[in-house]
């Protein structure tokens, strides 16, 4: 960001366009934050003022120096069992040396633009991240609630073995302005949304007490009427430094992960500025540095708090700045109001956060829909709630992880049996690696089974890699293959692939290596076995069935409906062209028409062809806006026109050449690659002649274009207007299979 613009953000703070409307949204969030940061500063076993500072401090400094409008900064409960077990473990002067290097940490990576690499992070430990959170607090909620002394109990396993005796021994009229506080929060905005339900649900219970003059409730207390000074930290009498270190790197791993959320959701709701993640994250650290120089707790961006500004009206930045302001107010002006709040209460507005933290639904999602993630978002919740946050996090990294290598490393396997029981084709996809040992052995039972065998074909066109352990271990499984008796071809094998099952085959174990379906049908003639090609399509309508249809039967479904392709494609019927398969497009996408020699007969008042049809349907039809004619070299359509050889066989094939000879008569190409490049010019001429084409072309509203695929070097090469000549489409590559 330029120091102008930042200069121009500074000066729009200072107007008084919608300076009513921050207004109001700053005092509707503040009354939100009160209660909030109460409650967390409780959570977080701090003096009740430092979560307020966070709020005011944070606040304010990460509003003027962040990139998002409207979001709000303050403290987190999600990270208050965090920030709980740094104070329990080094003391409240830590807060200010955790503060300064989180701080740090986001100024530093914000300035070496590293904020995308925040999204790096898998979604389920994110939301076992929340959903674990909230459990701890939940549980840590509970004594506060009943109204019990627990001073020495930190762990929710504690909490949980001692609930019985935390009964027996509960204030009863506690617990009942806790469960008052937390149907209230919870009710209410269910009835009465525009209300402020946090505020209602403390403010109730508050009177209650004061009206009834209840003395055996337990109130905040006393409060600082203004912003302390920290106690500096003592560096001498800090026991781990490497304890420490991972405390605020874990604080800023997670501050930092929350904020680039949080504004991602603000920016979904369609309101404010896109935001800048790097910005973002410099506006976050300097604001945990203040905050942390006052000795406050860390600061992150709040996504609810953010939504309850941007509901209120908020149209920049003040709102958050009035909102920390509001806080400060209430901090010096009425801080007896803040004292008279019941703890039991605060533990309520606790708990029906903590609750809003569990997400029970997002787990369900996972379990139907992705099982490896179930598991990932499971393992971290347990570890988060029954160790510690830190180990529950790294524990959940190392399972994404571990299940991520397992997929890259898997290899997966199609078993087609012909209907002769003679030839059994194996498609091996994925990657064999040395994991691909039982996968080997199992597929080498599995052919064991059929006596009637003669040929073993294994296909690896959809193979992505094999290492050397992997090569060891197929070609261990063809040599014991050959020793039954069977021939063993290997199809599809890539020029590295095969160079590296060729080295390593230094016992000459017997297989045979094709490029083609051709080479395949004559190895299995010359053996005695049939081959029909529709067994090969048949084979093939298998492949297509359980391994691209049943994934994209959603797709299959939509277009079902109505196909809405993006491009007409006109090319030749030569079996060498995989159109497809180029342009890595999928199904609904070109409408296609194929021909001997990609011709496009000119338009004519009585023109029968089914390219006129074809052209007109998708021009009129399909709304098509984009024409590719597609030629290729080595045709065997230009080759015979350029021969004038006629075959008295094939006179419907003569007489559709004729069509290409008369193009040649201008300009007689002198060979198949000239003539190739002319043929393509000129039925480019004859699509101009059709009304609705030319139409189109002179209003600017299609586009046409001329390419040619290179059945040597399988470059497409595109015709260049402005220099009268074909040029690559992509920069040739010396390297080739």
């Amino acid at each position: 960001m330029s120091l102008n613009s930042f200069t121009t953000e500074l000066k729009e703070l200072w107007t008084t366009k919608y300076l009513r409307e921050d207004i109001y949204a700053g005092f509707s969030v503040a009354i939100v934050s009160i209660p909030l940061a109460l409650a967390i500063g409780m959570a977080s076993e701090v003096p009740h003022t430092l979560a307020l500072t966070t709020a005011v401090v944070g606040g304010i400094v990460a509003a003027i120096f962040g990139s998002s409008r409207l979001s709000i900064t303050g403290p987190a409960l999600s990270m208050a069992v965090l920030t709980a077990n740094c104070v329990e473990k080094h003391g409240l002067a830590s807060l200010v040396i955790i503060g300064v290097i989180c701080g740090l940490l986001q100024v530093l990576v914000g300035i070496l633009k590293l904020g995308r690499f925040s999204k790096l992070i898998p979604l389920p430990i994110v939301h076992a991240f929340t959903s674990g959170v909230g459990a701890i607090l939940l549980l840590e909620a509970l004594p506060i609630m009943l109204q019990i002394h627990t001073h020495d109990v930190y762990h929710p396993l504690d909490v949980i073995k001692n609930l019985i005796i935390y009964i027996n021994h509960m204030n009863p009229l506690a617990f009942i302005l806790a469960l008052i506080t937390i149907f209230i929060a919870r009710k209410l905005p269910k009835y009465l949304p525009k209300f402020p339900a946090l505020l209602i649900a403390v403010l109730i219970p508050t009177l209650i007490v004061w009206i009834f003059n209840l003395k055996q409730i337990q109130l905040v207390g006393a409060l600082p009427h203004q912003l302390t000074i920290p106690e500096l930290p003592n560096f001498a009498t800090i026991n781990s430094w490497h304890s420490l270190l991972i405390s605020a790197m874990a604080i800023f791993v997670l501050a930092s992960l929350e904020t680039i959320l949080s504004v991602r959701s603000i920016d979904k709701l369609g309101l404010g500025d896109l935001h800048n993640p790097n910005r973002e994250l410099i506006g976050q650290g300097l604001a945990n540095i203040s905050s942390a120089l006052l000795g406050a707790i860390p600061a992150t961006a709040l996504l609810t708090r953010s939504k309850i500004n941007i509901e209120s009206g908020a149209k920049t930045k003040r709102a958050a700045i009035f909102q920390s302001l509001i806080i400060l107010l209430v901090i010096y002006a009425f801080p007896q109001i803040l004292e008279n709040i019941p703890l039991a209460v605060l533990a309520g507005v606790l708990f029906s956060a903590a609750l809003s933290m569990l997400n029970h639904q997002q787990a369900v999602t996972y379990w139907k829909q992705d099982k490896s993630e179930f598991l990932i978002f499971s393992v971290t919740f347990v570890m988060l709630v029954f160790t510690n946050l830190i180990d529950g996090i790294q524990t959940g990294i190392m399972v994404a992880l571990f299940i991520m290598v397992m997929r890259m490393l898997a290899t997966k396997s199609n078993i087609r049996l012909w209907n002769n029981q003679q030839v059994i084709r194996i498609s091996l996809s994925g990657n064999i690696t040395f994991l691909s040992f039982e996968k080997l052995s199992e597929l080498k039972k599995q052919i064991s089974k059929h006596a009637q065998l003669h040929f073993v074909i294994f296909e690896f066109e959809k193979l992505q890699s094999i290492d050397s352990a992997g090569c060891q271990h197929l070609l261990d499984m063809i040599e014991e293959i050959n020793l039954t008796g069977l021939k063993v071809i290997v199809h599809g094998l890539t020029r590295d692939q095969y160079r590296l099952l060729k080295s390593l085959n230094v016992d000459d174990i017997p297989f045979v290596n094709t490029v083609t379906e051709s080479e395949i049908k004559q190895i299995l003639e010359t053996g005695g076995v049939s081959y029909t090609a529709n067994e090969i399509l048949k084979q093939g309508l298998e492949k297509f069935q359980e391994q691209y249809a049943k994934e994209r039967s959603k797709l299959i479904n939509t277009l079902a409906k109505e196909q809405q392709p993006h491009t007409l494609l006109i090319t030749c019927s030569d079996s060498r062209l995989n159109p497809n398969e180029f342009f890595a497009s999928g199904l609904g996408e070109i409408f296609m028409v194929r021909n001997v020699g990609n011709v496009v007969p000119c338009y004519s008042q009585n023109i029968k062809y089914s390219e006129a049809a074809a052209i007109e349907y998708a021009i009129c039809h399909l709304n098509i806006r984009n024409i590719i004619i597609c030629a290729h070299t080595e045709c065997g359509a230009i080759k015979a026109s350029i021969k004038h050889a006629d075959s008295h066989d094939a006179s419907g094939l003569d007489n559709w050449l004729q069509i290409i000879k008369e193009g040649f008569k201008k300009h007689a190409p002198s060979d198949p690659t000239e003539g190739t490049k002319l043929n393509l010019l000129n039925q480019i001429e004859h699509l101009k002649t059709y009304p609705l084409v030319e139409d189109l072309l002179a209003k600017n509203e299609i586009t046409i274009s001329a390419w040619v695929y290179d059945v040597h070097s399988a470059q497409i090469l595109e015709w260049d207007t402005s220099q009268q000549d074909f040029r690559y489409i992509l920069a040739q590559s010396n390297d080739s299979n």
